[in-house]
């Protein structure tokens, strides 16, 4: 609720903005994978993949900045390779999340920008096969950063960095780290 919220009153706080016009108004479509792991669960490497699949709105700021509001499901978690097994308790553990992102592009051209920002993921599902998973907080507050391509002038590609600030367990010191591609299709340009 909280990040919901948070979401529409910065949305609202960019249009309002005299540097926001309504050309500048851009809708996207968001669809990739991404590989995870869960650092400090005593496994290692970027075992499990996920989906990520929203949407986006973006506002130019002026011809080097572009500020993107994202709303994504994303599958993250961790999985034992075969070694891995007889080490710990369990062989995956998939968290989802909602996750709402403010990120700023900044472009070096017109088709690299890099991307980074913050966002707040909202906990939807866990399913894991420990008999007494850890219990998990109800958020993942995060930082992002990677670049992106334009592949097209409606579709581009971008490969994203993501990790938790604070621990996502209530009873250990254990952090999401991910990485994602993503493809961003173009739908509305004003």
């Amino acid at each position: 609720m909280k990040a919901t919220f948070l979401s529409v009153f910065l949305l609202l706080t960019l249009l309002a903005s005299n540097k926001v016009k309504a050309q500048s108004f851009e809708a996207y479509l968001i669809a990739g994978f991404d590989v995870s792991q869960i650092d400090g669960d005593k496994l290692s490497g970027y075992n499990k993949g996920g989906g990520v699949f929203g949407g986006a709105t973006a506002f130019k700021l002026n011809d080097q900045w572009k500020l993107q509001q994202e709303i994504t499901y994303y599958q993250r978690g961790s999985r034992a390779t075969d070694e891995q097994l007889s080490l710990d308790n369990f062989s995956i553990r998939r968290v989802d999340y909602i996750d709402f992102s403010l990120v700023g592009h900044h472009f070096f051209d017109e088709k690299w920008s890099l991307l980074a920002g913050a966002g707040y993921g909202v906990f939807v599902n866990v399913k894991s096969d420990v008999k007494e998973d850890k219990s998990l907080y109800n958020g993942d507050l995060f930082l992002t950063v990677g670049p992106q391509y334009a592949l097209s002038e409606v579709l581009s590609a971008a490969i994203k960095l993501q990790y938790s600030v604070l621990p996502i367990f209530k009873n250990q010191d254990a952090y999401n780290n991910s990485i994602n591609l993503t493809l961003r299709y173009k739908m509305i340009t004003k």
